[in-house]
């Protein structure tokens, strides 16, 4: 075991020397070379200004460590924190006796200073077994008084099970949720990212705000389709093309800047992603060659009903348990995401037979060219879109996952989870509705039709609810009880 002193971790502290040292940082240095530079919203969001432990959980490749840099340059050089009393340590490889001598002796070296507010960013902190316990033995002794702690994982399950542990040795504020989830960029992040017109033009049609566009969304419901909307549908040709770039680089920012630079995306960049969750679920003993052909399966079911036991049959996976113990564990480490059947009667979800969704579009191609063994990723990643097929898979899942992040607005909270506010209908005819938003007793139908022509035939699984959103490529109008809404103004809505 690796014996740390105070000397040996300013290495990782840099700004303890000199706080201009942090523009200096890796990450930071990365980030001011680039063009697009992502401010994720929540960033806004961590409140440091009280005892508290912070879990900031999110999937690989999507900046959870620069996050964790900027709110650190921020202490720093607008908010003059004192440079001793910020402390940054990257858990990747230390075992839980190293965790607690590493925050025994940064603690122990700021003794001298008690009553000021010192600020812990434990790093990738689930590499660490048990790593809870430790904070626990901390927090019990009374140690972390004056002390604001952020926590980060890249594996949900175990972050928030460990957090789940430490009942009433969090802190914070009992309104604000202490589990904060960093996702990759919604369409509307993008588009305020890459076009500073469009994002202005957002502005000028209220369009930015949480509680704006939520209000909006639920008017469709009313059939009401609001002024901003019709206005912001005059762009919606340079929406539509901003659209088919991020239905290939995703909500990722290296991706995005990338694409944006080279009009490419590097074998190196999927390299990266592919081995990160590779390497996670080796972690966690899984094996890869079950992990290769439960994707390629995923792909051949993906956005239809299924059961676990199907995808022993097309697989070298003899038992269903084992299935479900993978596409848990994808879950966990935010690749899939899976939705379950639900009924008008009970307003529950029922968890029988299940359809399963990819995260973001650059997940979605890196996965399906590794699964297939593609030779280019990036050139399996375009032919991909130019299979209407595919593509409009690709889109089903878009319309989840900014729902189940829609629905996570409507109501902020520790123990989220989208399978119990986002699923699907089908009634006893088999006419089916892709995703139902059940919300405050209340359910909310929609389905996407990403194709050229709108009939009146579409709108007829809706009967059952009286009301619905059809999700289109190019219509917008009322219909009926219906709303019809081309998917790149849809979701300027979440």
């Amino acid at each position: 075991m690796v014996i740390f002193d105070i000397s040996q971790l300013s290495e990782s502290n840099p700004w303890w020397i000199d706080k201009k040292n942090i523009n200096a940082d890796l990450k930071i240095a990365a980030l001011n070379k680039i063009e697009y530079k992502w401010d994720p919203a929540i960033r806004h969001h961590i409140h440091l200004d009280k005892d508290v432990i912070l879990a900031i959980r999110g999937p690989r490749q999507v900046g959870k460590t620069t996050l964790l840099k900027l709110i650190i340059k921020d202490l720093l050089l607008n908010k003059n924190v004192k440079p001793e009393n910020i402390f940054f340590f990257s858990f990747e490889i230390n075992t839980a006796e190293e965790l607690k001598q590493i925050i025994q002796t940064y603690l122990d070296w700021r003794t001298i200073s008690p009553n000021e507010r010192k600020y812990l960013f434990l790093d990738e902190i689930c590499a660490v077994k048990e790593w809870s316990k430790t904070l626990i033995f901390f927090a019990n002794k009374g140690a972390f008084a004056n002390c604001s702690i952020v926590v980060t994982g890249s594996h949900s399950m175990d972050l928030k099970h460990s957090t789940e542990l430490m009942p009433g040795r969090r802190g914070g504020d009992v309104s604000d949720p202490l589990d904060k989830i960093l996702l990759p960029m919604k369409f509307s992040e993008y588009v305020s990212l890459v076009d500073p017109e469009l994002k202005k033009i957002l502005f000028d049609l209220n369009l930015i705000k949480k509680e704006e566009k939520q209000k909006k969304m639920m008017e469709l419901f009313e059939g009401k389709i609001d002024s901003s909307l019709e206005m912001l549908s005059l762009h919606k040709k340079k929406l539509d093309s901003l659209f088919e770039s991020y239905l290939l680089t995703g909500g990722i920012p290296a991706t995005i800047n990338e694409y944006k630079k080279t009009g490419s995306l590097s074998t190196n960049m999927f390299n990266v992603y592919i081995s990160s969750i590779i390497g996670d679920l080796r972690r966690y003993g899984y094996k890869e060659h079950y992990l290769k052909q439960i994707i390629r399966e995923i792909f051949n079911v993906l956005s239809n009903p299924i059961s676990w036991n199907q995808f022993t049959k097309n697989t070298d996976i003899g038992s269903h348990n084992t299935v479900q113990e993978y596409m848990t564990a994808l879950e966990e480490l935010y690749v899939a995401n899976i939705s379950f059947k639900c009924t008008i009667h009970d307003k529950k979800t029922h968890p029988s037979m299940k359809k399963v969704y990819l995260l973001d579009p650059f997940f979605f191609h890196a996965l399906h060219g590794w699964s297939n063994a593609k030779k280019d990723y990036f050139m399996n990643a375009k032919a991909n879109l130019m299979n209407l097929e595919i593509k409009s898979k690709l889109v089903e899942s878009v319309a989840y996952n900014h729902l189940c992040r829609f629905s996570y607005g409507l109501n902020p909270r520790d123990f989220f989870d989208p399978k119990d506010s986002i699923c699907y209908y089908r009634d006893q005819k088999d006419k089916e509705i892709d995703f139902v938003l059940m919300f405050d007793e209340k359910m909310y139908p929609f389905e996407v039709k990403y194709q050229a022509s709108i009939s009146n035939s579409d709108f007829a699984a809706f009967s059952s609810f009286k009301k619905g959103v059809l999700i289109t490529k190019d219509h917008l109008g009322v219909h009926g009880n219906y709303v019809q809404i081309p998917i790149s103004l849809f979701l300027m809505l979440v």
